[in-house]
């Protein structure tokens, strides 16, 4: 088993966007040029536009691809800042757009991609309206070339097959970037999804979310005991955390939560 025990500096921005691409562009670049040097900063869902579920074209021309103008400014920033950077953004295709996040590294390259799976079609929400689904297979991918990390955002959450994959494939750490609704029981669903992925699969859980009138807040890092290291509450705040991988390696050896699956009888795609 491979052993991690170096420490990551993670920085969560805990806001609510608008329907301004450039007024929320700023506020991001002022957010990642403030940051340590060396910091991971991870912003939630709908960070480039908030959706507009009564204006689907005009949401949709404010799409733009991996090398606009949006982008092309963060990865600046990443550079400028020597920061890890961990973006959600509307991405143009022929169609509907993509829900697509992108990790990009302190010397502003794009590392890593991945476009919404399940899309939030739930609660009177028709997420599937504004967005086309994504499909790309979950990949684990490097953070500071050395430990792999999955991405889940929001809605995916509910679906734990997509973090089994990425601990099987070994991953440590499982990022979620989420505009996670308010509404009734929706705390308590939202900290037990995410502390259930965090046991079950033995990695830490970096889940950033909007907040403001129409969603929940309460930004977390989670440990792979379930242990919430820190949590935000209901309004715009940074959280600050610094987390110690050699935790995944101590879970993982005590708890034996992937050795001791019975594969004679279930498996996952083989793995």
């Amino acid at each position: 088993m491979i052993k991690l025990n170096d420490e990551l500096h993670i920085k969560i921005v805990q806001w609510k966007s608008s329907s301004d691409v450039d007024g929320n562009l700023q506020f991001i670049r002022e957010k990642i040029e403030q940051a340590e040097r060396g910091t991971i900063v991870v912003f939630p869902e709908y960070s480039m536009l908030y959706p507009d579920y009564k204006n689907e074209d005009g949401f949709k021309m404010k799409a733009e691809t991996s090398d606009g103008n949006f982008i092309n400014s963060i990865r600046k920033s990443a550079s400028k800042s020597s920061c890890d950077v961990l973006i959600n953004f509307v991405e143009k295709t022929f169609g509907r757009p993509l829900n697509t996040s992108l990790y990009i590294n302190s010397e502003g390259f794009i590392t890593a991609r991945y476009s919404k799976t399940h899309l939030f079609d739930s609660y009177g929400f028709r997420e599937s309206s504004l967005y086309a689904q994504g499909s790309f297979v979950p990949e684990p991918f490097l953070v500071k070339g050395e430990h792999r990390a999955g991405l889940q955002i929001c809605y995916d959450i509910r679906f734990p097959e997509i973090t089994r994959l990425y601990s099987l494939k070994s991953a440590s750490i499982l990022f979620v970037q989420a505009g996670f609704y308010k509404g009734d029981f929706k705390y308590e669903t939202w900290k037990t999804l995410l502390m259930a992925r965090s046991m079950e699969n033995g990695m830490f859980v970096v889940a950033a979310n909007q907040c403001g009138e129409d969603f929940l807040g309460h930004s977390m890092v989670i440990s792979p005991w379930g242990k919430i290291l820190s949590e935000a509450g209901d309004d715009s705040q940074d959280l600050d955390v610094k987390i110690s991988m050699s935790e995944v390696t101590k879970y993982r050896e005590n708890t034996g939560v992937l050795d001791h699956r019975r594969l004679d009888l279930y498996d996952v795609r083989g793995l």
